[in-house]
């Protein structure tokens, strides 16, 4: 596959999620880096087995699920010094999401958010379980 077609990307994670449910994995939060923010909105947007969409240093293009993706938690997080894609990337995808929604900012931090790995950890240490602990919303 074009590792930067979307919709093949897409299909890709798609099965991915479609594998875990088929081995009775519970539902699952999905993480994308990059390009992969943009395919784990339109994953998430479209799939119930998904129950959280954490996006990291994430583009705006093809980002446009993001208000479908509700009642699911969105996390957005970016670093304040990312040259390759600036944080108003990740400002501007927040601002099209509906709740629940968190933005989280790295001051220093560049793409890769190497600068803020062990605050990052942490973050997602704590984020990933409790969405997944948390009742669904639409039940």
């Amino acid at each position: 596959r074009d590792p930067n077609n979307l919709p093949e990307c897409v299909l890709d994670l798609m099965a991915g999620v479609a594998f875990f449910k088929g081995q009775d994995f519970e539902p699952v939060v999905i993480v994308g880096h990059s390009f992969g923010g943009a395919v784990v909105i339109a994953g998430g947007a479209v799939s119930s087995h998904v129950k959280g969409v954490v996006c990291l240093s994430s583009q705006t293009y093809g980002s446009d699920a993001v208000g479908q993706l509700t009642p699911k938690p969105l996390l957005l997080v970016h670093g304040k010094s990312d040259t390759r894609l600036p944080f108003s990337c990740s400002q501007q995808i927040y601002d099209r999401a509906l709740e629940p929604k968190q933005l989280v900012l790295y001051d220093g931090a560049e793409h890769r958010l190497e600068e803020c790995r062990d605050d990052l950890e942490q973050l997602l240490s704590d984020w990933i379980p409790a969405t997944l602990a948390a009742p669904d919303s639409t039940e």
